[in-house]
């Protein structure tokens, strides 16, 4: 995976006030995590970083910041937005070590028209995101799920799918990951097993 490098500006001021001034400058607070070593506080322009994520197409892109001559390599922990404009307000970082492996969400990608949706059923992703474990360097942008073959009443359970090259999904339990229902004949919708869960915006990778 490219490592897309991010420029940042060294502060040491903190609190709510230096935090305003900062934003109204254009620029955004982060902290980075590290194992071991007291986290270390930038800033950094907003609009280069969301530029980077949409042409990756991966929330889980690899960020290289250089702190005191040396590149660290991280991910995007968490982040906060303005509740009205969406703009960053805020962003964690933590690095990561090229030969440890790591757990990180990664987003579940339907492909293909399924067969039932043709027939009035419906395609449901009950799972956005799924857990998987992988060195940084082959953390993969989506997990790709064919589904034009299912049926209305078909579904795919999590040990159904093949993990992306160099990786492997983590599960406990063998849930449904997408279905496809339709319309009883009594007008009901037909339930499935499992709840549709969202992607919470301010979900994280997080360390194995």
């Amino acid at each position: 995976m490219q490592v897309i490098k991010l420029a940042i500006e060294p502060r040491t001021d903190t609190g709510k006030g230096a935090a305003r001034k900062l934003r109204r400058s254009g620029m955004v607070p982060a902290v980075l995590y590290r194992d071991g070593n007291d986290p270390v506080m930038f800033s950094f322009d907003p609009d280069e970083l969301e530029f980077s994520v949409r042409r990756e197409g991966n929330r889980n892109s690899l960020f290289g910041i250089e702190l005191e001559g040396v590149e660290r390599v991280c991910l995007i922990k968490e982040f906060q937005r303005h509740p009205v404009s969406r703009r960053l307000r805020h962003m964690d970082f933590y690095e990561v070590v090229a030969d440890k492996e790591l757990v990180v969400k990664v987003r579940v990608e339907p492909k293909g028209t399924a067969v039932g949706t043709k027939l009035g059923g419906q395609l449901n992703v009950l799972r956005r995101t799924l857990d998987v474990r992988c060195l940084p360097a082959h953390i993969p942008a989506s997990i790709v799920i064919e589904v034009t073959s299912l049926e209305v009443g078909d579904f795919v359970r999590v040990n159904d799918i093949v993990a992306p090259e160099n990786a492997e999904i983590i599960y406990e339990s063998n849930f449904n990951v997408v279905s496809v229902v339709g319309k009883r004949l009594d007008g009901d919708e037909e339930e499935d097993d499992e709840g549709e869960e969202g992607s919470d915006a301010t979900d994280a990778p997080a360390e194995a």
